[in-house]
């Protein structure tokens, strides 16, 4: 099982079973997911008053945005790379 993000449908479904009463395993079965990955959830994108699915999947989303992953590639580091290509050399001589 590889690492996937939750979809904002699983995290309705968080909410749904946590409403009901339903044990952090038993969701976490339901989903099809670890159980470790509920309870980093639920801490993770929780509100004091609970478990919501719309701030939880916002949180998400600007978390992604903001990843070091996203934001690795220099703009100058972009510009040189194209630059190169423009002068027609190869990938290989580029990297």
């Amino acid at each position: 099982m590889g690492y996937r993000q939750l979809t904002q449908i699983q995290r309705y479904q968080i909410f749904a079973y946590l409403e009901t009463g339903i044990s952090q395993r038993k969701i976490a079965k339901a989903i099809g997911v670890h159980s470790s990955t509920i309870s980093r959830e639920i801490k993770r994108n929780g509100l004091t008053s609970g478990y919501a699915p719309e701030q939880a999947q916002s949180a998400s989303d600007q978390r992604r945005r903001t990843a070091w992953k996203v934001t690795k590639r220099l703009p100058s580091l972009i510009r040189w790379v194209t630059d190169q290509l423009m002068d027609e050399w190869s990938p290989q001589q580029i990297s």
